[in-house]
């Protein structure tokens, strides 16, 4: 049977053999230690040109069919055979690429968790512009929050993507000028600037 996969949207250097692909996936489920969506995976191996699509789609069903990985409400995890097979073939992909992959989930999954607390909201405003209302939620109670008209659109949605990076930077740094604490918001001026 032949092993070579689709390359269609593949980058040079990415996987171009199922048995990798299904590997790749077994080790990054393995070393993430928690659930990740099917559209995290997507845009972590598929988004980065490191496997085509319809590949992935196929290697993960493999994996489920022969119970090395499960599905559930939170995601896909790897089985204690998936984490065998994971363990015993890590030198079959290259270290670059799992390296790569690894790095991309773990920022998926940290900007999506920031996502639950630190939300944006982007309205048009009469007369022009777009209102970006941020907020930082523990459940539903607001800890802070703020609106800012944005010129457009596309400022509003960067300026979105960045509250959702620093949220957390702003509020220390708000609430260090609003209580006169220098210290709160001095290192981060000092370090992103």
């Amino acid at each position: 049977m032949d092993n070579k996969a689709i390359t269609a949207g593949v980058r040079v250097g990415g996987l171009t053999d199922r048995t990798e692909i299904k590997i790749l996936l077994c080790y990054l489920l393995a070393e993430l230690k928690q659930p990740i969506t099917q559209n995290q995976l997507i845009e972590c191996v598929c988004g980065q040109e490191l496997v085509n699509y319809f590949e992935m789609q196929s290697a993960l069903q493999h994996l489920l069919d022969n119970n090395l990985i499960k599905e559930d409400a939170n995601g896909f995890s790897i089985l204690p055979e998936g984490k065998d097979i994971a363990k015993q073939l890590e030198n079959v992909v290259s270290s670059t690429v799992k390296r790569y992959a690894y790095t991309m989930a773990v920022n998926i999954l940290q900007y999506d968790a920031l996502k639950k607390q630190h939300k944006t909201i982007i309205t048009p405003v009469e007369g022009g512009g777009f209102n970006l209302h941020c907020s930082i939620e523990d459940n539903d109670f607001v800890i802070f929050s703020f609106d800012i008209l944005m010129p457009d659109e596309n400022s509003a949605k960067f300026a979105g993507e960045q509250f959702i990076l620093k949220g957390q930077d702003m509020f220390k740094c708000m609430l260090g000028v609003i209580t006169d604490t220098p210290g709160m918001y001095k290192d981060f001026l000092k370090n992103n600037t």
